[in-house]
């Protein structure tokens, strides 16, 4: 079974790097944004890359907008193992 990681604020480069060190270890990811055109670019230059990664829009970057995602991608793939919070993110 793959491992997936749900990963938010993929608008930022930062984050988008981090994303890449999971997927070269083998990890599906997840690259979530309340911008969708940048969760977009994000997840196709890491499929050029031959990495695993697939793109989400956020409705919201709080707790629940993350949980929602979390949820998503259960219903799709039916587990995820890890979520990573960015931290320009609000969570409060």
């Amino acid at each position: 079974m793959d491992r997936i990681a749900l990963v938010t604020g993929a608008q930022h480069p930062d984050v988008v790097a981090q994303a890449r060190a999971l997927a070269l270890e083998g990890q599906h990811v997840v690259l979530a944004s309340t911008d969708w055109g940048k969760a977009v670019e994000a997840a196709l230059s890491l499929q050029l890359e031959g990495l695993s990664a697939e793109a989400l829009h956020l409705q919201r970057s709080d707790a629940a907008g993350i949980a929602a995602a979390r949820q998503h991608i259960i219903a799709r793939r039916g587990h995820v193992d890890a979520v990573i919070v960015d931290p320009h993110d609000a969570i409060a």
